[in-house]
């Protein structure tokens, strides 16, 4: 369900590919044909519905359930009256499971949480269903839709997409020209796309992501590189790392620079083709909210769970670790065994 303002290419470009993911699958590509008979049918439906049209058929509200029972009649009109290939039978029976009734029929019937719009930061969580490979790469392309209209609409920010760890949805077929045309009109709206990996097989193995991330990459930051030592050169070649910045990559953590200076990892940023190594350094009320390591989590929220809020609970951390005058580590061992 969209508003009438909403109707322009982008968001028909966007309509044709959930469609085409709903029947396809995210490995699944369009014949010509059918790319053809889509999109006249989004169209269609669209300018019946608001522009009022007489025609038999027209839907009377906007949503997955009224698009189906619409399009098979459409596509039935144009497969008769044109003479051309299209397996209406197939496409009827495999969208079935998101009309309502179906295996899937809510997904794309309830109405969206419209806030989303306005709010200045969210975070999908989707760990749950990325295994599931028919939901993930619907929920993937729609928060990508959700960007796309707050990039070209909320002007007066800036704004960052941020993927992290969702390869399996984005890097398909299908995918890949909503991607890469994400990547080419991002900047043009005071915005920026980062990703995050740390398998290397989903940037060398993927022709996708290849052509559609990397290549439209200016800046590129590499964590710590020695356990792909062996194998760098295919690494090296995909980002056009030469021998000299390939030296300075390998030094990461490597050199005895730690004498007087408090916890810190180096990292490896690059814009253009010359890097540089850096330590970042945080401190310790930074790197205890943070922190990822599992000890260091639990003693921390047995703090929050008695103060009642993170500042108050890291503020009482680390008095108590300075006054105990042990290391963090022990400190943390002490914590959780009492």
């Amino acid at each position: 369900a969209i508003g009438r303002g909403e109707f322009n290419l982008e968001k028909k470009d966007f309509l044709k590919t959930l469609v085409a993911l709903l029947w396809k699958g995210v490995d699944g590509s369009l014949s010509q044909v059918e790319d053809t008979v889509l999109s006249n049918v989004i169209s269609a439906y669209y300018h019946a519905y608001f522009w009022q049209d007489p025609q038999p058929g027209r839907p009377d509200k906007l949503d997955f359930d009224s698009f189906y029972v619409f399009s098979i009649d459409r596509i039935a009109d144009i497969r008769e009256k044109e003479r051309i290939p299209f397996d209406l039978d197939e496409y009827r029976y495999v969208l079935r499971k998101f009309h309502t009734g179906g295996e899937f029929g809510t997904i794309l019937n309830e109405a969206t949480d419209q806030s989303l719009f306005s709010e200045p930061f969210i975070v999908y969580e989707i760990d749950a269903i990325k295994e599931n490979k028919t939901i993930f790469p619907i929920v993937t392309l729609s928060i990508m839709d959700v960007f796309l209209q707050k990039m070209r609409h909320r002007q007066d920010r800036r704004k960052a997409l941020i993927v992290e760890e969702a390869w399996k949805a984005i890097a398909s077929p299908m995918m890949a020209g909503y991607l890469l045309y994400l990547y080419k009109t991002v900047r043009k709206f005071w915005g920026e796309v980062i990703v995050v990996t740390q398998e290397l097989g989903d940037i060398l193995g993927n022709a996708v992501v290849k052509d559609s991330i990397v290549n439209n990459s200016d800046t590129v930051f590499l964590l710590d590189q020695s356990k792909f030592r062996d194998n760098f050169d295919a690494i090296a070649k995909l980002l056009s790392i030469n021998e000299t910045e390939r030296r300075k990559i390998f030094t990461i953590n490597q050199l005895d620079n730690r004498e007087g200076r408090g916890r810190f990892k180096e990292v490896y940023g690059r814009r253009g083709s010359v890097g540089e190594v850096y330590g970042v350094e945080v401190s310790l009320p930074q790197y205890l909210a943070f922190t990822t390591e599992k000890p260091e989590k639990r003693a921390v929220e047995t703090y929050v769970a008695r103060h009642g809020s993170y500042p108050a609970a890291l503020d009482a951390f680390i008095a108590d670790l300075r006054s105990s005058g042990l290391s963090l580590p022990a400190f943390v061992a002490k914590v959780n065994s009492t």
